[in-house]
């Protein structure tokens, strides 16, 4: 006799089947809304890991990175490279997944984190000038353990993952890197407030 789901694992294919229709009728909103939410799990994780009070200002914050940056612009950018610059080729290639994870490193991922650290900055009502020389200080140091981390994630989802679901992917791998970049943020303006002179805060 043939075993029945259980009502657990029907509701959850039904939230899959849910989800995957919502990606083909509204994308990116689909895509701005699950980046939003797992970017306060990847806050929550950080606060855990560090043993520090969660606040609801950064959740907040976290909240509108992903619903207005992080989903929408990894979105664009994924459609881009498939329907823009790579359009008339196999997107499965070694030649073409190559291509892009070198576009997304070299280019996408440190203009992408830089921007996070302004807009983080913005949201703590840090002067331009201090997130300039925090985002000089640290970005090199920070796109190493980003070489570390989404090289070989990016290799698997340009070579595996379809289109639709790339930012679902990098989201849930995303929620440790995000997690360690906020430490990494927050530790900074801890570090900087500390020791700017006063009328830099």
């Amino acid at each position: 006799m043939q075993a029945q789901p259980s009502a657990g694992t029907f509701a959850l294919a039904r939230a899959w089947q849910g989800y995957l229709g919502r990606l083909q009728t509204n994308p990116v909103m689909t895509k701005a809304i699950t980046s939003a939410l797992l970017s306060v799990v990847s806050d929550l994780v950080a606060k855990g890991a560090s043993k520090t009070p969660v606040k609801s200002s950064s959740l907040i914050n976290e909240l509108s990175m992903g619903l207005v940056i992080r989903g929408p612009v990894v979105h664009y950018f994924h459609t881009f490279l498939d329907k823009v610059v790579f359009r008339k080729t196999n997107q499965s290639s070694p030649a073409v997944v190559i291509g892009k994870l070198a576009l997304d490193q070299v280019i996408f991922a440190p203009l992408y984190t830089a921007l996070y650290f302004f807009i983080t900055g913005a949201m703590e009502d840090m002067p331009v000038a201090q997130t300039r020389r925090k985002v000089s200080k640290m970005l090199l140091s920070v796109m190493k353990s980003n070489w570390t981390v989404w090289v070989p994630v990016n290799l698997v989802s340009y070579a595996l993952i379809p289109l639709e679901l790339r930012v679902l992917f990098g989201n849930i791998v995303s929620i440790f890197w995000t997690a360690f970049l906020i430490r990494k943020v927050k530790g900074s303006a801890r570090n900087s407030n500390a020791s700017a002179p006063h009328n830099d805060g």
